[in-house]
């Protein structure tokens, strides 16, 4: 199939058809059926009135269902030719039709067909006695030749009407096909140009986010921590001072609490704008893993999380994010091999992410451009007060990442 598969416009088979009825008519009219029909033979008669039924019948039914039937059209009305004075005009439209919109062995043998009967048809015509009973004669036939009278035709002209026809219905099939493909080219192109335009909008806006991230985790991180300490060594030294001592106590919880709201406004920045993952709990990252994340994939996991109900959504966001990109790392750099990963934790103990596959050198960890992914794991990991180690292990036979997140509560209420 070439093109989109989209039906041609009506226009075109509107302005076809009277190419389609007036070709077959001066064929019919132009015919030895049409000559010996003069002298009132039935057989001829017949033939005469099949030939126009077909014209006026079989053209524009073709002409309609070019599209949906291509090689069934094709070849009817090629060998409806071989029978019925009809001429080349309908065979050559509907195979220039056909080889706009195909391509193939099938077409190949189409055209052969066509090339066969357009051939009969010409010679038949050209052989033909006399001058009247030959639509080629009657054409080319000099001034004042008797319409009457036999006339020879010579070869070579004969040969030159069956190359050009058939080279002209070739030739125009090509050519649309040919603006079909560029048309088809040019629409992939201009959505190529646009997706790589949204993808670079989408860029800068992550690239964005990352910068104001990291500018309110390094200015306000640094400041609550501040406080926090601050309030504490206040709370402490407090002595027997109860106002102080509780005003400290609620500074201190207060610049605590504020740094975990800051962590949590942090992952939201980093994540993409609506990301699909950002509000599926953790109850449910063993059948995401194995359904959308790992799809396809080698992978021997044991996903084990207690009360995870209770988990605040910038943790299991973090988790369902690391997960992501631990598998997209393991199928892009080390896809023949199976990934074990582990995801365990509660609310006593954290979580603990552990993935490892057999190292083949596919992972070159001290490239940035290789290790882009696991430095956005360790960032996110940072960013919850969590920790990640990763590097080879076992004498260098595998590779592990491993990370540790601290149980992030869901606040009540």
């Amino acid at each position: 199939m070439v093109g989109d598969g989209s039906a041609p416009p009506l226009w075109r088979s509107v302005l076809f058809l009277p190419l389609v009825c007036l070709g077959s008519i001066f064929s019919v009219v132009f015919s030895r059926p049409s000559y010996a029909g003069d002298s009132g033979s039935g057989v001829s008669i017949l033939i005469l009135i099949v030939a126009l039924l077909v014209a006026f019948g079989l053209g524009p039914a073709a002409l309609l269902l070019r599209h949906r039937f291509p090689f069934a059209m094709v070849i009817a009305a090629a060998l409806t030719s071989l029978l019925i004075p009809i001429g080349n005009t309908l065979p050559f439209i509907l195979l220039g039709a056909l080889l706009s919109r195909r391509r193939g062995p099938a077409v190949l043998w189409t055209t052969t067909l066509v090339g066969l009967t357009s051939t009969f048809v010409v010679v038949a015509d050209a052989l033909a006695q006399p001058v009247e009973a030959s639509f080629f004669k009657t054409i080319f036939a000099p001034s004042g030749q008797d319409s009457t009278q036999p006339m020879d035709v010579h070869p070579v002209a004969v040969i030159l009407v069956v190359v050009i026809g058939f080279g002209l219905a070739v030739g125009a099939g090509l050519l649309m096909r040919a603006h079909q493909e560029t048309r088809v080219a040019r629409r992939a192109a201009r959505a190529d140009r646009e997706a790589r335009a949204r993808l670079g909008d989408e860029a800068a806006r992550r690239q964005e986010r990352e910068r104001i991230a990291r500018e309110v985790h390094d200015a306000m991180g640094h400041r609550l921590s501040l406080l926090n300490l601050h309030a504490g060594a206040l709370e402490a030294n407090a002595g027997n001072d109860t106002r102080l001592a509780e005003s400290a106590r609620l500074a201190r919880t207060t610049a605590s609490a504020a740094m975990d709201d800051l962590r949590s406004l942090l992952s939201v920045l980093r994540d993409p704008v609506g990301s699909d993952t950002a509000d599926l709990p953790l109850a449910r990252l063993a059948e995401v893993v194995h359904q959308s994340f790992g799809a396809g994939q080698r992978l021997n996991s044991s996903i084990i999380i207690r009360d995870a109900e209770s988990a605040e959504p910038s943790l299991a966001r973090a988790v369902y994010r690391i997960v992501q990109e631990l598998l997209t790392n393991a199928r892009k750099h080390a896809p023949d091999q199976t990934l074990w990963l582990s995801v365990e934790g509660g609310p006593d103990t954290g979580v603990v992410i552990d993935a490892h596959n057999r190292y083949d050198g596919g992972l070159e960890t001290d490239q940035s451009g290789g290790s882009r992914g696991l430095a956005g794991i360790t960032e996110r990991t940072e960013l919850l007060g969590g920790s990640m180690t990763y590097g080879l292990d076992q004498g260098g036979r595998v590779f592990r990442v491993r990370v540790e997140l601290p149980w992030r509560k869901r606040p009540v209420g």
